[in-house]
């Protein structure tokens, strides 16, 4: 039997939608769709990109319907999408694999970096990318920890620093805060401008979180109580509690 969990990447492609209403009067360098980081799909201006477990698969949505134009086949175990920029991340199971998307159409295989077998997020701002690696059932043995590398150039990128974690799950990223949530040890909030050392400066612990995305100084966040939204500065130095939506513990 599935946990409502699933649940949880369904509400933030209605989000997603719901903060990216004019998508379809983006250009080619238009934004890209927000999705929390645990979700299998990005939006790049008139293009979204969904991965299954072996798949990247590519819809025009410029005539407000899904056209499937391509399908792209990938490695095993693909689990995340995250697009920043010119470029695709895909966390999997075993590796962050990095496709280039200068042709919205066919998305070309760039780098595969690998790492020790486990659930593997990421989300990416200018030249580091954050990877979260968690062990579990699912996962297998696995790993608990932030990885923080540099894809300056994204034919080779590198491990900058590794950081030990609890159980981390979605992550998100604005200016120098990132954002870690970590299932039943709660919601955690870095100053990442020191990368060799990060600086803890929130931990709201009475919540389980599951997935975040991070929007003008609001963070909403995805856990099995509900979705949580919180407002934070630019410093990081305030995290305040704005609005709470209950979800029901529905099996499915």
């Amino acid at each position: 039997m599935r946990s409502k969990k699933i649940l949880y990447p369904l509400f933030l492609i209605a989000f997603a939608f719901s903060c990216e209403s004019d998508l379809t009067s983006a250009n080619y360098a238009g934004g890209a769709g927000q999705g929390g980081s645990m979700t299998r799909f990005s939006i790049v201006g008139t293009y979204m990109y969904v991965v299954n477990n072996s798949t990247i698969q590519v819809f025009d949505i410029s005539q407000q319907a899904f056209t499937a134009i391509h399908s792209e086949s990938v490695g095993f175990g693909m689990e995340t999408v995250f697009a920043s920029g010119e470029y695709l991340y895909l966390g999997a199971s075993d590796a962050m694999y990095i496709y280039s998307i200068a042709d919205r159409e066919h998305p070309e295989f760039i780098f595969r970096y690998s790492h020790i077998r486990s659930c593997d997020p990421v989300v990416v701002q200018g030249n580091r990318a954050y990877v979260t690696l968690r062990s579990g059932n699912r996962c297998n043995a696995g790993t608990n920890a932030l990885e923080i590398l540099d894809i300056t150039n994204p034919y080779s990128p590198f491990l900058v620093k590794n950081y030990p974690m609890n159980t981390p799950h979605g992550l998100a990223i604005e200016d120098n805060l990132l954002f870690i949530c970590e299932g039943n040890s709660g919601l955690k909030l870095f100053d990442v401008s020191n990368e060799q050392e990060l600086k803890l400066l929130h931990t709201i612990s009475d919540i389980d979180a599951y997935d975040v995305i991070v929007r003008n100084g609001i963070a909403t966040v995805t856990g099995e109580d509900g979705v949580f939204q919180y407002q934070f500065n630019t410093s990081g130095s305030e995290l305040i509690l704005l609005s709470t939506i209950p979800v029901s513990r529905v099996e499915i």
